[in-house]
């Protein structure tokens, strides 16, 4: 499906393109501003094309509307996307004339850091753009702490059902992906007693993993097949496929990508074999909830992100009561919340 026929079918209020110098496409895609202004990262990453960057923005950006009714923020879903490399063709005026283009959009689209962007590049990004977030305070510690929340529930669900044991304590954890999240997720999951094996393209982000936090290295290709009790693909998303998801080894799929699940028949075939998961738009929410502190000035908000772990454990009740998989059970819920904002009634 392309971009445009995304852009369409699923109801998306805005995609915004503009060339940048060096040819470079800036993309900015607001999906739904219901709950209100929409929230996301900005995300600087070279794709073989600009549609298909276009409709990565687009995938992500409806995710984010999701995310953030489970979360139950006042926000709407965006993402944008500048396709490019973000270690060699990443400058200060492209991050401006991002600005400059999301400042066309008066404050409905707030941009944060994402993969290839930080608390500085949201910075320059914010001497154009009225409102940013992460520009003082890097969102990807909280991420990965409401992912680990999430496998901590998902195990203690389980409990004696397929993982043999509650908590975290011994849980094997197969992480793919040791960016700014992957880190974070095998530095709270050792810390607790996990015995966690990585991957990433980078061997001097396994190198790390392994010296700092004793983490098994394996191969990138294979990582998610490992004999482990969870996966968790923390890298970029569509690496879940329904291959993978008929070869796993694990009992629980958990993770931090955005769209880990590569189309829509990869929840059922696990669901089938009875694989739990949660879906990505919920277990990785606390970034979201860390950024939409950070704009309201907020200090005090890790009990909300360690809530990730309530909303997952009435998703899988759902799911389970309703004979549904996770994923409808979760969209179903958002549904009920965005519903009711436009109807105007709470909760």
């Amino acid at each position: 499906m392309s971009a445009l026929d995304t852009l369409g079918e699923q109801n998306f209020e805005q995609l915004s393109v503009r060339r940048l110098d060096g040819g470079f496409a800036s993309i900015v895609a607001v999906h739904d501003t219901t709950l209100g202004p929409a929230l996301g990262g900005v995300r600087i990453r070279k794709y073989a094309t600009d549609d298909l960057a276009a409709a990565d923005a687009l995938r992500l950006a409806r995710a984010m509307t999701f995310k953030a009714a489970l979360a139950g923020l006042p926000l709407g879903g965006g993402k944008s996307v500048i396709n490019a490399d973000p270690r060699d063709d990443k400058t200060v005026e492209m991050l401006e004339a991002h600005g400059r283009h999301v400042a066309a959009f008066d404050g409905r689209y707030i941009p944060g850091a994402d993969m290839g962007t930080g608390p500085a590049d949201l910075e320059v990004i914010g001497r154009h753009a009225p409102r940013v977030s992460s520009d003082g305070r890097d969102p990807s510690p909280y991420t990965a702490r409401g992912v680990v929340v999430s496998m901590e529930t998902v195990a203690n669900r389980l409990g004696s059902n397929g993982i043999g044991h509650k908590g975290l304590d011994g849980l094997r954890v197969a992480v793919q992906g040791i960016g700014n999240v992957g880190r974070g997720i095998v530095e709270l999951l050792t810390a607790r007693g996990a015995r966690v094996v990585v991957a990433d393209p980078d061997p001097e982000r396994v190198a790390s993993a392994v010296t700092d936090h004793g983490a098994t290295a394996t191969a990138l290709d294979t990582v998610l097949l490992s004999d482990v009790d969870v996966v968790c693909p923390a890298g970029p998303g569509l690496v879940v496929t329904e291959e993978v998801a008929g070869r796993l080894r694990a009992s629980a799929v958990v993770g931090a990508a955005n769209n880990m699940f590569a189309g829509p028949g990869v929840g059922a075939t696990l669901a089938a074999r009875g694989v739990a998961y949660v879906p990505d738009f919920v277990s990785n929410a606390g970034g979201l909830i860390s950024c939409a502190a950070e704009i309201n000035g907020e200090v005090d908000f890790v009990d909300r992100v360690d809530r990730i772990g309530v909303v997952v454990d009435e998703i899988l009740h759902n799911a389970a009561v309703t004979r549904s998989d996770p994923e409808s059970a979760a969209m179903a819920l958002a549904h009920r919340r965005i519903d009711a904002a436009r109807q105007g009634v709470s909760g």
